[in-house]
């Protein structure tokens, strides 16, 4: 779990509701995915697993930096990143140290028109986050959650 302060205004305030946000994708994302059936193959624009691997990990790098490509995410999910909510991201993975050394897909699911990625970072001392990703047909961002941080 991640930490939380009991700040209720300010920066803490819009990072909580940030991670609120997170929290609700992540229950909606399990909901769905949970009562989906596997494709054999995702939409045509959706990383296939080896290319999530990779994306995952260069994902994790580029918010650790603070630094986002807008462009891969939706209009709707990319309203809600925020450069403070993304610096605010950047200042919680730095916490953790080094970059995770590898990614394994631990589940994919398609629902309708969007492909969910669970995905789990190895970091060098042996801890674990798992990632959720959503995409919509076109391979655009939908949804980005933290399930989990080793350490926490």
């Amino acid at each position: 779990m991640m930490k939380v302060s009991d700040t209720t205004s300010g920066e803490g305030a819009a990072w909580l509701r940030h991670l609120g946000l997170l929290i609700l994708f992540a229950a909606l994302a399990i909901g769905h995915v949970a009562s989906a059936r596997a494709d054999a193959a995702p939409p045509a624009g959706v990383p296939t697993e080896d290319g999530m691997r990779a994306f995952a990990l260069q994902w994790y790098a580029q918010m650790q930096a603070g630094k986002i490509d807008r462009t891969q995410y939706t209009a709707a999910y990319g309203a809600q990143l925020t450069d403070a909510a993304v610096q605010a991201m950047s200042l919680h993975l730095n916490e953790y140290g080094a970059s995770p050394i590898r990614a394994e897909i631990m589940q994919k699911r398609s629902v309708d028109n969007q492909t969910f990625y669970k995905v789990k970072l190895i970091f060098p001392r042996g801890d674990a986050a798992s990632l959720m990703f959503g995409f919509d047909a076109e391979g655009k961002i939908t949804g980005v959650a933290i399930m989990s941080m080793a350490g926490d």
